[in-house]
């Protein structure tokens, strides 16, 4: 960034310098040197003012604006030749008059072409923009794995490489989150923007697209539609587009997926420590969690809500939502319980087949 505020500030010297020293070069020239120096240094301000805030427009809008801008131009320019020239009109009232409907049509052709900017599809012209070819089998991100803020964790620990894209399209929706009047959704749109200017910050290799699909309303459809033309991958944490996706044969990463493979194994009869927190849907079940949020269903638990307890797995359920573990209170009688009825009912089977063979002898 120094370099480019070093040569704006080089242009803009060299600029002055230029316009003070024409009058040396041209004597028809009038004027003072310092104010040629003057007009210089003006006239340079206004172009690097002009390239800054082109710097922050997307290539789109800029070329449907420059299309719209010389359209006016080349429609002034046949107007000023379709006049016939007249001595009843002074010549530098015509001069005025030429200039004058240049710079009105010029500006109305760029300003009609920027405000219908959207509405314009310029991706199945590939003469125009044709995709870069660094861009095929790209990450594409979308809305809800920004919002859920894991990503930025997972670039942070360095596991994260490849070219990932942030379509403008996906920006828009979290701005339009973000200006949202429900404050809960409000607060989502934000914590998803944060997170972007987060992954800027970081070693991530993330670039903003400016593709997009004016005649598609969806940003589900739209991400699909995007992932066809780079044929890239989806990293969401909707469960929705996650099955689209795939009827669509488009890979899918899902940070949700991702965290249920890490998580590490528990088997039944080893010990947890956690503390119960609600009532389970059961009668006498209490549920707690463990640290990365899997739930714990606990028999008989629920005389120990608040309470720190020790709970052995039992059993295990893996669902789509995540995983449930079933356990039961260190230390309850409900497992010696269970054991003494699985000795008795061996000890009864025993003791019917004595009786059998008894019954057998006699015979």
């Amino acid at each position: 960034m120094s370099f480019i505020y070093t040569a704006r500030a080089l242009f803009v010297f060299l600029a002055a310098i230029f316009a003070g020293s024409m009058t040396f070069f041209f004597p028809g020239l009038r004027g003072d040197a310092l104010v040629w120096a003057g007009f210089g240094l003006a006239v340079s301000g206004i172009i690097v003012l002009i390239e800054s805030l082109i710097r922050e427009v997307y290539p789109k809008t800029l070329l449907v604006g420059v299309l719209g801008l010389w359209i006016g131009l080349i429609t002034a320019t046949l107007i000023s030749k379709g006049v016939p020239e007249t001595s009843y009109i002074p010549e530098a009232q015509r001069i005025t008059y030429a200039v004058a409907l240049h710079l009105f049509l010029g500006y109305l052709g760029a300003v009609i072409a920027l405000r219908f900017v959207e509405r314009i599809d310029l991706s199945s012209s590939h003469l125009i923009t044709a995709d870069d070819p660094r861009l095929k089998g790209c990450k594409i991100l979308d809305t809800s794995v920004l919002i859920d803020g894991r990503l930025l964790d997972m670039v942070r620990t360095g596991f994260i490489d490849g070219l990932y894209i942030l379509p403008k399209f996906v920006l828009d929706e979290l701005q339009n989150i973000a200006d949202s009047p429900d404050p809960s959704r409000r607060q989502r749109g934000r914590r998803g923007l944060d997170i972007v200017r987060s992954l800027k910050d970081t070693n991530m290799n993330m670039e903003i697209s400016e593709k997009d699909y004016p005649h598609i309303q969806a940003v589900d459809a739209k991400l699909v539609q995007c992932a066809k033309d780079f044929e890239g991958q989806i990293v969401t944490n909707d469960f929705n587009l996650n099955k689209v996706a795939e009827i669509n044969n488009i890979p899918v990463l899902n940070i949700n997926d991702l965290s249920n493979a890490l998580k590490p194994i528990i088997l039944p009869g080893e010990n947890l420590n956690l503390t119960l927190l609600k009532s389970g849907k059961e009668p006498g079940q209490g549920i707690g969690y463990l640290d990365d949020g899997t739930m714990v269903v606990v028999e008989d638990g629920v005389s120990r809500l608040r309470e720190e307890v020790d709970v052995v797995v039992t059993s295990m359920l893996q669902t789509q939502a995540g995983r449930m573990i079933f356990g039961r209170l260190a230390g309850s009688n409900s497992g010696a319980m269970d054991d003494n009825r699985a000795h008795d009912s061996s000890r009864k089977d025993n003791a019917r087949k004595v009786v059998d063979l008894d019954l057998k002898k006699k015979k």
